[in-house]
């Protein structure tokens, strides 16, 4: 009998090989938030309306599969490139400290 050391549940890929598992669960996870972010680019928005999508749209695809698993550092920095460069249209306008703040903070 030959057990595998991988397995699918609720379209999560869990495996011991980090490299798999993080092809498995992330690789068409960020595909699906470029393919959403690209749809929104051509509309007039505003940075506000832009972080709106963000919020609504790209990051429950991404915290849905990383609630369950381990996320490593440069998958979070290449989503946080994607989200960021969607908002600015790319380099960033202001500091992203500033951005995440509160509002009475100047975020």
């Amino acid at each position: 009998m030959n057990l595998s050391s991988q397995f699918k549940f609720w379209d999560v890929h869990f495996d011991y090989d980090e490299l798999s598992r993080k092809k498995g669960n992330f690789e068409a996870v960020l595909k699906s938030i470029k393919r959403t972010l690209s749809m929104w680019k051509w509309r007039g928005l505003t940075p506000v309306g832009k972080i709106q999508i963000v919020k609504s749209f790209a990051i429950p695809k991404f915290m849905s599969k990383a609630f369950l698993i381990h996320v490593s550092n440069d998958l979070i920095q290449a989503a946080n490139k994607e989200f960021f460069s969607f908002i600015w249209k790319g380099k960033d306008k202001i500091k992203r400290c500033a951005l995440i703040n509160d509002i009475e903070y100047g975020g």
